[in-house]
Protein backbone atom coordinates (compact mmCIF):
# COMPACT_ATOMS: atom_id res chain seq x y z
CA UNK A 1 0.00 0.00 0.00
CA UNK A 2 2.63 2.51 1.08
CA UNK A 3 4.62 1.74 -2.06
CA UNK A 4 2.04 3.72 -4.01
CA UNK A 5 1.96 6.45 -1.36
CA UNK A 6 5.64 7.29 -1.52
CA UNK A 7 7.51 5.99 -4.54
CA UNK A 8 8.85 2.85 -6.03
CA UNK A 9 12.48 2.11 -5.28
CA UNK A 10 13.27 2.52 -8.97
CA UNK A 11 12.00 6.08 -8.82
CA UNK A 12 14.02 6.62 -5.68
CA UNK A 13 17.19 6.23 -7.72
CA UNK A 14 16.23 9.31 -9.71
CA UNK A 15 16.07 11.33 -6.50
CA UNK A 16 19.73 10.63 -5.94
CA UNK A 17 20.64 12.37 -9.17
CA UNK A 18 18.36 15.24 -8.20
CA UNK A 19 20.44 15.52 -5.04
CA UNK A 20 23.63 15.41 -7.04
CA UNK A 21 22.28 17.93 -9.50
CA UNK A 22 22.09 20.46 -6.69
CA UNK A 23 25.85 20.66 -7.13
CA UNK A 24 25.20 22.32 -10.47
CA UNK A 25 23.92 25.35 -8.62
CA UNK A 26 27.35 25.89 -7.16
CA UNK A 27 28.95 25.95 -10.58
CA UNK A 28 29.22 28.98 -12.82
CA UNK A 29 27.00 28.12 -15.76
CA UNK A 30 28.43 28.89 -19.21
CA UNK A 31 25.98 30.44 -21.66
CA UNK A 32 23.58 27.91 -23.17
CA UNK A 33 24.17 25.30 -20.47
CA UNK A 34 22.09 22.11 -20.68
CA UNK A 35 21.35 20.18 -17.48
CA UNK A 36 19.82 16.72 -17.44
CA UNK A 37 19.92 13.37 -15.68
CA UNK A 38 19.24 9.75 -16.50
CA UNK A 39 20.74 6.28 -16.75
CA UNK A 40 23.93 5.51 -18.67
CA UNK A 41 23.16 3.14 -21.56
CA UNK A 42 26.44 3.30 -23.51
CA UNK A 43 30.06 4.37 -22.96
CA UNK A 44 32.40 4.78 -25.95
CA UNK A 45 35.94 5.44 -24.72
CA UNK A 46 37.45 5.55 -28.20
CA UNK A 47 35.06 8.31 -29.28
CA UNK A 48 35.16 10.07 -25.90
CA UNK A 49 31.41 10.01 -25.43
CA UNK A 50 28.55 8.37 -23.55
CA UNK A 51 24.78 8.10 -23.88
CA UNK A 52 22.11 8.41 -21.22
CA UNK A 53 18.40 7.70 -21.22
CA UNK A 54 16.31 10.34 -19.48
CA UNK A 55 13.30 9.46 -17.29
CA UNK A 56 10.98 10.33 -20.18
CA UNK A 57 12.78 7.89 -22.51
CA UNK A 58 14.75 10.45 -24.54
CA UNK A 59 18.31 9.35 -25.35
CA UNK A 60 21.07 11.98 -25.36
CA UNK A 61 24.74 11.77 -26.35
CA UNK A 62 27.47 13.72 -24.53
CA UNK A 63 31.14 14.14 -25.40
CA UNK A 64 33.91 14.76 -22.89
CA UNK A 65 37.30 16.48 -23.19
CA UNK A 66 40.19 17.51 -20.93
CA UNK A 67 38.04 20.25 -19.37
CA UNK A 68 35.19 17.97 -18.32
CA UNK A 69 34.93 17.64 -14.54
CA UNK A 70 33.81 14.37 -12.94
CA UNK A 71 32.31 13.88 -9.49
CA UNK A 72 30.62 11.22 -7.43
CA UNK A 73 31.87 7.73 -8.24
CA UNK A 74 33.84 8.76 -11.34
CA UNK A 75 37.11 10.55 -11.98
CA UNK A 76 37.09 10.16 -15.75
CA UNK A 77 35.15 8.54 -18.58
CA UNK A 78 36.93 5.22 -17.97
CA UNK A 79 35.15 4.93 -14.60
CA UNK A 80 31.65 5.45 -16.00
CA UNK A 81 29.57 2.27 -16.21
CA UNK A 82 26.41 1.31 -18.10
CA UNK A 83 23.47 1.23 -15.69
CA UNK A 84 24.78 3.97 -13.43
CA UNK A 85 22.67 7.01 -12.64
CA UNK A 86 24.20 10.25 -13.87
CA UNK A 87 23.62 14.00 -13.87
CA UNK A 88 25.19 16.10 -16.62
CA UNK A 89 25.79 19.79 -17.28
CA UNK A 90 26.83 20.45 -20.89
CA UNK A 91 26.93 23.07 -23.60
CA UNK A 92 26.81 22.92 -27.37
CA UNK A 93 30.26 22.74 -28.92
CA UNK A 94 31.05 25.45 -31.46
CA UNK A 95 34.16 23.82 -32.93
CA UNK A 96 34.58 23.31 -36.66
CA UNK A 97 32.87 20.14 -37.81
CA UNK A 98 31.39 19.41 -34.40
CA UNK A 99 27.86 19.80 -35.72
CA UNK A 100 26.37 21.01 -32.47
CA UNK A 101 27.74 18.23 -30.26
CA UNK A 102 26.91 18.43 -26.56
CA UNK A 103 30.15 18.75 -24.62
CA UNK A 104 29.91 17.78 -20.94
CA UNK A 105 31.16 20.39 -18.48
CA UNK A 106 30.28 18.40 -15.35
CA UNK A 107 29.41 14.72 -14.91
CA UNK A 108 28.16 13.42 -11.54
CA UNK A 109 27.55 9.67 -11.35
CA UNK A 110 26.48 7.12 -8.73
CA UNK A 111 26.40 3.35 -8.76
CA UNK A 112 22.82 2.31 -7.85
CA UNK A 113 24.13 -0.97 -6.43
CA UNK A 114 25.88 0.97 -3.65
CA UNK A 115 22.64 2.56 -2.50
CA UNK A 116 20.65 1.16 0.42
CA UNK A 117 16.91 1.32 -0.24
CA UNK A 118 14.37 0.36 2.44
CA UNK A 119 10.77 0.98 3.44
CA UNK A 120 9.12 0.66 6.81
CA UNK A 121 7.70 2.44 9.86
CA UNK A 122 9.40 5.18 11.86
CA UNK A 123 9.99 4.06 15.46
CA UNK A 124 12.14 6.90 16.81
CA UNK A 125 13.10 10.46 15.83
CA UNK A 126 15.91 12.46 17.46
CA UNK A 127 16.41 15.82 15.70
CA UNK A 128 19.05 16.79 18.28
CA UNK A 129 21.45 14.09 17.08
CA UNK A 130 20.16 14.09 13.50
CA UNK A 131 19.08 10.44 13.69
CA UNK A 132 15.94 8.36 13.32
CA UNK A 133 15.04 4.68 13.41
CA UNK A 134 12.97 2.69 10.93
CA UNK A 135 11.49 -0.78 11.36
CA UNK A 136 11.33 -2.87 8.19
CA UNK A 137 8.37 -5.19 7.45
CA UNK A 138 10.45 -8.16 8.67
CA UNK A 139 10.90 -6.51 12.06
CA UNK A 140 14.51 -5.42 11.58
CA UNK A 141 15.23 -1.97 13.01
CA UNK A 142 17.76 0.31 11.31
CA UNK A 143 19.25 3.62 12.44
CA UNK A 144 19.89 6.41 9.92
CA UNK A 145 21.55 9.80 10.13
CA UNK A 146 20.84 12.95 8.12
CA UNK A 147 22.98 15.88 7.04
CA UNK A 148 22.60 19.15 5.18
CA UNK A 149 22.33 17.39 1.82
CA UNK A 150 19.49 15.03 2.78
CA UNK A 151 16.44 15.48 0.56
CA UNK A 152 12.93 15.28 2.09
CA UNK A 153 9.60 14.62 0.41
CA UNK A 154 6.08 13.47 1.15
CA UNK A 155 4.70 15.22 4.25
CA UNK A 156 8.06 16.38 5.62
CA UNK A 157 10.48 19.20 4.87
CA UNK A 158 13.06 18.34 7.55
CA UNK A 159 13.76 15.81 10.28
CA UNK A 160 11.71 17.83 12.82
CA UNK A 161 8.57 17.10 10.77
CA UNK A 162 9.06 13.33 10.97
CA UNK A 163 6.69 11.48 13.30
CA UNK A 164 6.85 8.10 15.03
CA UNK A 165 4.50 5.50 13.38
CA UNK A 166 4.66 7.25 10.00
CA UNK A 167 5.54 5.18 6.95
CA UNK A 168 8.77 6.00 5.16
CA UNK A 169 10.97 5.11 2.20
CA UNK A 170 14.70 5.73 2.52
CA UNK A 171 17.61 5.87 0.11
CA UNK A 172 20.94 5.90 1.97
CA UNK A 173 24.61 5.05 1.69
CA UNK A 174 27.11 3.65 4.18
CA UNK A 175 29.77 6.10 5.36
CA UNK A 176 33.38 5.25 6.21
CA UNK A 177 32.51 4.82 9.90
CA UNK A 178 29.63 2.45 9.08
CA UNK A 179 26.79 4.93 9.65
CA UNK A 180 23.84 4.96 7.25
CA UNK A 181 23.62 8.46 5.77
CA UNK A 182 20.21 9.38 4.39
CA UNK A 183 20.27 10.74 0.85
CA UNK A 184 16.49 10.86 0.38
CA UNK A 185 13.66 10.39 2.88
CA UNK A 186 10.02 10.25 1.85
CA UNK A 187 7.56 9.91 4.73
CA UNK A 188 3.99 10.57 5.74
CA UNK A 189 0.92 9.40 7.58
CA UNK A 190 -0.56 6.84 5.17
CA UNK A 191 -4.21 6.08 6.02
CA UNK A 192 -5.46 2.53 5.66
CA UNK A 193 -6.97 1.81 2.26
CA UNK A 194 -10.05 -0.34 1.76
CA UNK A 195 -9.41 -2.62 -1.20
CA UNK A 196 -11.90 -4.55 -3.31
CA UNK A 197 -12.24 -6.30 -6.67
CA UNK A 198 -15.31 -7.01 -8.73
CA UNK A 199 -17.42 -6.16 -11.76
CA UNK A 200 -18.66 -2.62 -12.50
CA UNK A 201 -22.46 -2.57 -12.18
CA UNK A 202 -23.21 1.18 -12.35
CA UNK A 203 -21.41 4.37 -13.42
CA UNK A 204 -22.59 7.96 -12.85
CA UNK A 205 -19.87 10.42 -14.02
CA UNK A 206 -22.08 13.40 -13.21
CA UNK A 207 -22.26 12.39 -9.56
CA UNK A 208 -18.66 11.17 -9.53
CA UNK A 209 -19.81 7.75 -8.41
CA UNK A 210 -19.66 4.11 -9.50
CA UNK A 211 -20.51 0.69 -8.09
CA UNK A 212 -18.88 -2.72 -8.24
CA UNK A 213 -20.25 -6.12 -7.36
CA UNK A 214 -17.66 -8.09 -5.42
CA UNK A 215 -17.05 -11.81 -5.70
CA UNK A 216 -19.05 -12.41 -2.49
CA UNK A 217 -22.12 -10.86 -4.16
CA UNK A 218 -22.16 -7.59 -2.21
CA UNK A 219 -22.32 -4.24 -4.01
CA UNK A 220 -20.12 -1.33 -2.97
CA UNK A 221 -20.41 2.35 -4.02
CA UNK A 222 -17.37 4.55 -4.52
CA UNK A 223 -16.88 8.25 -5.12
CA UNK A 224 -14.06 9.90 -7.09
CA UNK A 225 -12.43 13.33 -6.95
CA UNK A 226 -9.47 15.16 -8.44
CA UNK A 227 -7.06 13.04 -6.38
CA UNK A 228 -8.30 9.72 -7.76
CA UNK A 229 -5.74 7.95 -9.96
CA UNK A 230 -6.70 5.67 -12.84
CA UNK A 231 -4.93 2.73 -14.44
CA UNK A 232 -5.87 0.08 -16.96
CA UNK A 233 -8.15 1.08 -19.83
CA UNK A 234 -9.39 4.38 -18.44
CA UNK A 235 -8.05 7.78 -17.47
CA UNK A 236 -11.25 9.18 -15.97
CA UNK A 237 -14.62 8.01 -14.68
CA UNK A 238 -16.22 9.08 -17.97
CA UNK A 239 -14.48 6.16 -19.69
CA UNK A 240 -15.59 3.46 -17.26
CA UNK A 241 -18.03 0.85 -18.64
CA UNK A 242 -20.57 -1.37 -16.93
CA UNK A 243 -19.36 -4.95 -17.08
CA UNK A 244 -15.68 -4.11 -16.79
CA UNK A 245 -13.51 -5.76 -14.19
CA UNK A 246 -12.28 -3.31 -11.55
CA UNK A 247 -9.94 -3.16 -8.56
CA UNK A 248 -10.34 -0.24 -6.16
CA UNK A 249 -8.32 1.15 -3.25
CA UNK A 250 -10.36 3.69 -1.29
CA UNK A 251 -10.37 5.78 1.89
CA UNK A 252 -13.40 6.04 4.15
CA UNK A 253 -14.33 9.53 5.36
CA UNK A 254 -15.99 10.32 8.70
CA UNK A 255 -19.43 9.74 7.14
CA UNK A 256 -18.45 6.31 5.88
CA UNK A 257 -18.31 7.30 2.20
CA UNK A 258 -15.58 5.51 0.24
CA UNK A 259 -13.39 7.83 -1.82
CA UNK A 260 -11.40 5.99 -4.47
CA UNK A 261 -7.67 6.70 -4.33
CA UNK A 262 -6.85 4.25 -7.15
CA UNK A 263 -9.09 2.63 -9.75
CA UNK A 264 -7.80 -0.06 -12.11
CA UNK A 265 -10.45 -1.13 -14.60
CA UNK A 266 -11.01 -2.56 -18.04
CA UNK A 267 -11.88 -5.68 -19.95
CA UNK A 268 -9.91 -8.72 -18.91
CA UNK A 269 -6.68 -8.38 -20.94
CA UNK A 270 -5.18 -11.15 -23.00
CA UNK A 271 -1.98 -12.40 -21.42
CA UNK A 272 1.06 -12.22 -23.70
CA UNK A 273 3.79 -14.78 -22.99
CA UNK A 274 7.32 -14.28 -24.21
CA UNK A 275 10.82 -15.43 -23.39
CA UNK A 276 14.29 -14.58 -24.58
CA UNK A 277 17.40 -12.58 -23.75
CA UNK A 278 17.35 -9.25 -21.94
CA UNK A 279 19.08 -6.05 -23.02
CA UNK A 280 18.87 -2.25 -22.55
CA UNK A 281 17.67 -2.46 -18.96
CA UNK A 282 16.58 1.11 -18.15
CA UNK A 283 15.73 1.38 -14.45
CA UNK A 284 15.00 5.09 -14.63
CA UNK A 285 12.12 4.67 -17.07
CA UNK A 286 11.03 1.22 -15.89
CA UNK A 287 11.60 -0.85 -19.00
CA UNK A 288 13.87 -3.36 -20.74
CA UNK A 289 14.12 -5.07 -24.11
CA UNK A 290 13.53 -8.78 -24.66
CA UNK A 291 14.93 -10.48 -27.76
CA UNK A 292 12.95 -13.61 -28.58
CA UNK A 293 14.52 -16.72 -30.19
CA UNK A 294 13.16 -15.65 -33.62
CA UNK A 295 14.96 -12.27 -33.36
CA UNK A 296 11.86 -10.23 -32.52
CA UNK A 297 12.63 -7.48 -30.00
CA UNK A 298 9.93 -6.46 -27.51
CA UNK A 299 10.04 -3.45 -25.19
CA UNK A 300 8.68 -4.49 -21.80
CA UNK A 301 7.57 -1.98 -19.16
CA UNK A 302 7.16 -2.64 -15.44
CA UNK A 303 5.24 -0.86 -12.68
CA UNK A 304 4.63 -1.25 -8.96
CA UNK A 305 2.35 -4.23 -9.62
CA UNK A 306 4.93 -6.25 -11.57
CA UNK A 307 6.09 -9.37 -9.75
CA UNK A 308 9.65 -10.67 -10.06
CA UNK A 309 10.85 -14.24 -9.63
CA UNK A 310 13.99 -16.26 -10.19
CA UNK A 311 17.21 -14.44 -9.35
CA UNK A 312 15.63 -10.98 -9.28
CA UNK A 313 13.45 -9.00 -6.89
CA UNK A 314 13.14 -5.76 -8.85
CA UNK A 315 14.02 -4.15 -12.18
CA UNK A 316 17.33 -2.93 -10.78
CA UNK A 317 18.42 -6.58 -10.36
CA UNK A 318 18.06 -7.40 -14.07
CA UNK A 319 21.23 -7.78 -16.14
CA UNK A 320 21.85 -7.48 -19.86
CA UNK A 321 22.29 -10.93 -21.38
CA UNK A 322 20.22 -12.78 -18.78
CA UNK A 323 17.40 -15.10 -19.81
CA UNK A 324 13.86 -14.02 -18.97
CA UNK A 325 10.30 -15.22 -19.23
CA UNK A 326 7.57 -12.56 -19.22
CA UNK A 327 3.82 -12.49 -18.75
CA UNK A 328 2.51 -9.12 -19.98
CA UNK A 329 -0.64 -7.31 -21.04
CA UNK A 330 -0.95 -4.76 -23.83
CA UNK A 331 -2.08 -1.33 -22.63
CA UNK A 332 -4.39 1.03 -24.53
CA UNK A 333 -1.33 2.95 -25.80
CA UNK A 334 0.26 -0.26 -27.12
CA UNK A 335 2.84 -0.64 -24.36
CA UNK A 336 3.52 -4.14 -23.04
CA UNK A 337 3.21 -3.99 -19.25
CA UNK A 338 4.74 -6.96 -17.40
CA UNK A 339 2.71 -8.69 -14.74
CA UNK A 340 5.46 -11.27 -14.10
CA UNK A 341 9.17 -11.24 -14.92
CA UNK A 342 11.11 -14.42 -14.22
CA UNK A 343 14.81 -13.95 -14.91
CA UNK A 344 18.25 -15.27 -14.15
CA UNK A 345 21.68 -16.12 -15.48
CA UNK A 346 21.68 -18.30 -18.62
CA UNK A 347 22.73 -21.90 -18.21
CA UNK A 348 26.20 -22.84 -19.39
CA UNK A 349 24.60 -25.00 -22.09
CA UNK A 350 21.65 -23.57 -23.95
CA UNK A 351 18.54 -25.81 -24.15
CA UNK A 352 17.58 -27.41 -27.49
CA UNK A 353 15.82 -25.12 -29.94
CA UNK A 354 12.54 -27.03 -29.75
CA UNK A 355 12.52 -26.62 -25.96
CA UNK A 356 13.14 -22.89 -26.28
CA UNK A 357 10.05 -22.46 -28.42
CA UNK A 358 7.65 -24.14 -26.01
CA UNK A 359 5.09 -21.74 -24.49
CA UNK A 360 6.10 -20.28 -21.14
CA UNK A 361 2.97 -21.52 -19.44
CA UNK A 362 3.63 -25.17 -20.40
CA UNK A 363 7.32 -25.34 -19.52
CA UNK A 364 9.07 -26.27 -16.29
CA UNK A 365 10.99 -23.49 -14.63
CA UNK A 366 14.38 -25.02 -15.45
CA UNK A 367 15.19 -22.77 -18.38
CA UNK A 368 16.75 -20.38 -15.86
CA UNK A 369 19.52 -21.01 -13.37
CA UNK A 370 17.38 -20.44 -10.29
CA UNK A 371 18.86 -19.87 -6.85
Amino acid sequence: MFKKFVLSLMTALLIIVSISSAAFAAEQDPPGIVKTRGEVIDVNLAAGKFQLEKPDGEIMTFFVDENTRFRGRVENLDDLQVGWTVGVAAHESKGDGDGGKLLAVLVIAVDPSELIKVRGEITRVDPGTGTYKLQKPDGTEMTFIVDGNTRYSGQINNLEDLQVSWKAAVVAKKTDDGSLLTLALVAGDAPELVKAKGVVTAVDPGAGQFEIKKTDGTTVSYFVNEKTRYQGQLSSLDEMQVGWRAAVAAKADKDGKLWAALVIAGTRPEIIRAQGTMSAVAVGVGKFKLTKPDGTVLTIFVDENTKFQGQVESLSDLKNGWRAGVLAVEQSDGKLLARLVMAGKPRAERPPAEDTERPLGNRPLDFLTLP
